[in-house]
């Protein structure tokens, strides 16, 4: 098995960390990268085991998926009319109707595997445990493609104890299906772009048609992957296969659209935006602070420039004495970040609502802040993770409806970028202070720091993961 590792034709510029092994043999690699996967996967099927409630939405995609076992064309929710009358709750106007709130493909994957093992909430836990591990290895692609194998098995292990991978994971939800296929997308996307190999292009359509299919914020994959392109490669909008990726991800999701034109006709057009409350100015202004970002990133051309923006972005966010109170909260070993049942309990929250959150489940987002930082150089690969992050947080941010769940995918690259702090953290200790006690006492530090990230990170999931007992987190 040949395992992905850095582009020898793209120029990195810190090469003497990419020389940097620990792990050294492909045969070491792949077993500790099974042991990451394989214990990811026991401690997600012990937390879905153990006693918990069901949330509305797991009761929903599971009855949906029964249904479609008995008739694939019967994609509704008029089971649940019912039990709303009886517990004199507001029935929505979707349950009257075929649905057209969330696109089909997940209910189909509940439906397969209800073919397989039978309609139960235990066969039903496997797609969202799959698809989580499947996002443990793909960090690992992602670290081990872009910088090196090490960096991949720490961005794995990390996604793999991340609080808002494995509560995806042990929940029926989208989010897990939803940001497996966002990254196989935008990873060809990569791919395609660093080695001006096309053909990934028409991988990434297919991936894209998938996530798209599996809910609707899967479109974010286009804006990424087209800032990806503009700033790697712009020769690929001149290339047929390029066009090839958009056209494949819409050919896909035709079916969808010619089903809710044909039982809604000309209404579909306001009943989406109207459920989900979209509001044009979202994509707009996430797009406007991308392309302002990229456009000031291509003009700046001195190192200490490319620092000072994104110093000033950083302190833009994180002075905000909400973010404060977060990072505050994080040295408290007694701080649990809240999670419950309540409706819209995080509703009132401001838009910094994510970076807060994020790093009061675990240290390591404010290593990958800091990865941004420090490691945003021109030429970089940092960028390919930059940019879907940054995307996904600004997105998000600016919608408005808050749940951990939504920035997944986001909480990948971030990972991934903060196992490439880490270590490139370790790697220029070494660089810069030579050999004896000074090496040796900064290094400890490190080590330290990242215990402490460890015991954190591991004390979140306890406190509320293993648990699995809440609906907003």
């Amino acid at each position: 098995m040949t395992l992905p590792g850095p582009d020898k034709s793209y120029s990195l510029p810190y090469t003497s960390y990419d020389r940097m092994y620990f792990v050294k043999s492909n045969f070491a690699t792949i077993s500790f990268l099974v042991i990451i996967v394989l214990a990811a996967g026991l401690f997600r099927f012990a937390g879905f085991s153990s006693p918990h409630g069901m949330t509305w939405d797991e009761e929903f995609y599971v009855q949906m998926g029964e249904d479609l076992t008995k008739n694939p064309l019967n994609y509704n929710c008029r089971y649940f009319v019912g039990v709303f009358e009886r517990l004199n709750l507001d029935t929505p106007e979707y349950l009257h109707e075929p649905l057209f709130k969330h696109p089909p493909l997940f209910s189909y994957l509940l439906s397969f595997v209800f073919r397989t093992g039978g309609a139960t909430y235990e066969a039903a836990s496997l797609v969202p445990i799959f698809f989580g591990l499947v996002l443990v290895f793909l960090s690992f692609a992602l670290g081990s493609f872009l910088f090196n194998k090490n960096t991949g098995l720490a961005a794995a292990f990390l996604a793999a104890i991340d609080p808002i991978n494995w509560a995806c994971s042990e929940k029926i939800w989208m989010e897990t299906t939803l940001a497996a296929f966002m990254w196989i997308a935008v990873y060809f996307v990569i791919r395609a772009a660093i080695g001006k190999k096309y053909l990934f292009y028409y991988l990434a359509g297919a991936a894209s048609g998938f996530a798209i299919l599996t809910k609707y914020p899967g479109f974010l994959v286009f804006p990424i992957g087209f800032t990806i392109v503009a700033l790697e490669d712009r020769r690929a909008f001149r290339s047929p296969h390029f066009w090839m990726w958009p056209l494949i991800a819409a050919l896909m999701f035709l079916p969808w659209i010619i089903w809710n034109c044909l039982v809604y006709g000309g209404q579909i057009i306001a009943k989406v935006p109207a459920l989900h409350e979209v509001k044009p100015h979202i994509v707009i202004l996430s797009a406007a602070a991308i392309a302002a970002m990229v456009v000031i990133a291509k003009t700046i051309k001195t190192p200490r420039a490319r620092f000072a923006l994104a110093l000033a972005a950083l302190l833009f966010v994180f002075s905000r004495q909400y973010v404060m109170d977060g990072i505050a909260n994080m040295f408290n070993a007694a701080y649990v970040p809240p999670s419950g049942w309540k409706p819209g309990m995080f509703q009132s929250e401001p838009w910094t609502f994510y970076f807060r959150r994020m790093i009061e489940l675990s240290p390591f987002y404010l290593f990958a802040f800091a990865g941004i930082l420090f490691l945003a150089k021109k030429g970089s690969r940092e960028k390919f993770l930059i940019i879907p992050a940054l995307w996904s947080l600004l997105f998000f941010s600016v919608w408005g409806s808050y749940q951990s769940r939504y920035v997944l995918f986001a909480s990948i690259a971030l990972l991934v970028l903060a196992a490439r702090t880490v270590l490139w953290c370790w790697e220029k200790i070494g660089e810069k202070s030579g050999s004896g006690p000074v090496k040796t006492s900064l290094r400890l530090c490190l080590a330290a720091i990242v215990l402490l990230a460890l015991l954190r990170t591991a004390g979140i999931d306890m406190a509320t993961v293993i648990g699995n007992d809440f609906l907003h987190f």
